[in-house]
């Protein structure tokens, strides 16, 4: 069997900083998913609750563009959380067509619960990198997630330019230009 040898053009895949992001975000959302578990909660559903803990109640579109998934997919999960009682309906103050959810005094006991083990697991992080960053990893990545386009949350102007990007015709590459 010949040897595989390395292409002299490669570089590690770890020195990119979307790679490393990318293997964050898995480490963490493992993490969540298994206090979520532990919890009878899935990591969606903890998602949804999560953003439903900032005490907004929301509607399906606000809840799917909020957990990065499609609106069906926010349908579904929300439809378990209503079922089991961990959110619940209320009124849209001024349009009778949204339907809004909040998080249920059930819902908002789980949610604490859930983010117990994952504030320690934080603080346990932030330790680890050592106080000139750990207590500010947080405002990093959030700062740097608005740098990079990922802020737009709430500015309709930056979220409609953000999907008219991803909406460009291919590069003839098979992929959209980011």
């Amino acid at each position: 069997m010949p040897d595989i040898s390395r292409d002299p053009r490669g570089t590690p895949a770890t020195d990119r900083l979307n790679y490393t992001a990318y293997r964050l975000a898995r480490a963490l959302n493992r993490a969540a998913e298994n206090s979520a578990l532990a919890y009878g909660v899935t990591l969606p559903q903890l998602l949804i609750l999560q953003v439903l803990g900032e005490g907004v109640p929301l509607s399906n579109a606000q809840i799917a563009r909020r957990t990065f998934v499609s609106s069906q997919a926010a349908h579904v999960v929300s439809g378990e959380l209503l079922a089991s009682e961990l959110i619940e309906r209320v009124e849209h103050p001024t349009n009778r067509r949204v339907r809004l959810v909040r998080l249920s005094e059930v819902g908002w006991t789980r949610l604490a619960e859930c983010e117990r083990e994952i504030r320690q697991r934080e603080e346990r992080l932030a330790e680890a990198i050592g106080p000139e960053l750990g207590d500010s990893l947080a405002e990093i990545l959030e700062h740097a997630a608005e740098v990079l386009a990922g802020g737009y949350f709430g500015d309709k102007d930056a979220e409609a330019d953000a999907v008219a990007r991803r909406r460009r015709p291919s590069n003839g590459s098979g992929m959209t230009p980011a």
